[in-house]
């Protein structure tokens, strides 16, 4: 028995995207490219924000005694290595990334000229 049903072009899509689903995948060489280079960058950013995040937290911790508690001392005891820790994620980013770019350059440029030159 055969149906007379036709798919609408909205359906077809939907039917296409559920069976790429299915579909074995293989990264192209520009999938590779951006895994590689997040690859590079991730590692730093995180170390990067949890040593800004746990800075400004130690900052404000000390900067709330001075200001609520009037504990001058111990506030600037915390204040001021925190306010050094947060000062120091972004040079951290940088030795962190620079050092992994240095680590994946080739990979990243036989990548790249591959689709450059295709």
């Amino acid at each position: 028995m055969m149906s007379n049903y036709k798919a609408s072009e909205q359906e077809q899509r939907k039917a296409e995207d559920i069976r790429r689903q299915y579909i074995p995948h293989r990264d192209n060489k520009m999938e590779q490219l951006q895994k590689v280079d997040n690859k590079v960058k991730t590692p730093g950013r995180i170390a990067a924000c949890i040593l800004g995040v746990i800075g400004v937290l130690v900052m404000g911790a000390g900067m709330s005694m001075i200001m609520v508690w009037d504990v001058m001392t111990t506030g600037l005891a915390l204040s001021i290595p925190g306010m050094v820790a947060a000062l120091l994620a972004y040079p951290l980013y940088a030795l962190i990334t620079n050092s992994r770019k240095k680590k994946y350059a080739d990979e990243i440029m036989r990548l790249s000229d591959s689709l450059v030159n295709e």
